[in-house]
C-alpha cells in the first residue's frame, strides 16, 4: 500500500469512528429518552420497552463495530 493509500484508507476508517460514534450517541438518547417517557407512561409501555430493546442492541453492535474500526485505525496509523 503507498504512502498516499494508506493515506486515503485511513480518512475512510476515521470517517467510519465518527459515524460510529453519532450512531452510539443517537441510540443512547433515544433509549434514555424512552425510558424516561415509559416511566411517565404516556406512549403504551410496550412500544417503549421495544424501543429501549432495540437501542440496547444497537449499542450493543456498534461497540463490536467501534472496536473494529479502533482496531483498524492503529494498525494503519
Amino acid at each position: 500500500m503507498s504512502p498516499d493509500e494508506r493515506r486515503e484508507f485511513l480518512k475512510i476508517l476515521e470517517a467510519h469512528a465518527q459515524t460510529v460514534a453519532i450512531c452510539e450517541a443517537c441510540a443512547t438518547t433515544t433509549r434514555d429518552l424512552a425510558t424516561e417517557v415509559k416511566r411517565g407512561g404516556v406512549p403504551p409501555k410496550e412500544d417503549l420497552a421495544e424501543t429501549i430493546a432495540t437501542a440496547e442492541q444497537v449499542l450493543a453492535d456498534l461497540v463490536r463495530v467501534r472496536q473494529e474500526v479502533e482496531r483498524l485505525v492503529t494498525a494503519f496509523s
